[in-house]
């Protein structure tokens, strides 16, 4: 991810979420980016499991790009 997109994240996060705040976020992001081996538990696993919806539909929309 790059840093916009990071940063895009954080604000859908907190826009869509707001489970955990943009600073414990953006910790996370930075340290999922890093390939840090984390515990994906507590406040991790709601921030994760919109990181992996936030791939998906990046992925899809690619997928789209290409079959246009």
């Amino acid at each position: 991810m790059t840093p916009a997109e990071q940063q895009a994240f954080i604000t859908a996060y907190g826009r869509c979420v707001a489970a955990v705040s943009d600073d414990k976020v953006a910790e996370f992001v930075s340290r999922f980016v890093a390939g840090e081996d984390m515990d994906y538990s507590g406040d991790y696993t709601s921030i994760m499991d919109a990181l992996l919806i936030w791939c998906d539909a990046i992925r899809w929309q690619m997928e789209q790009e290409v079959t246009a």
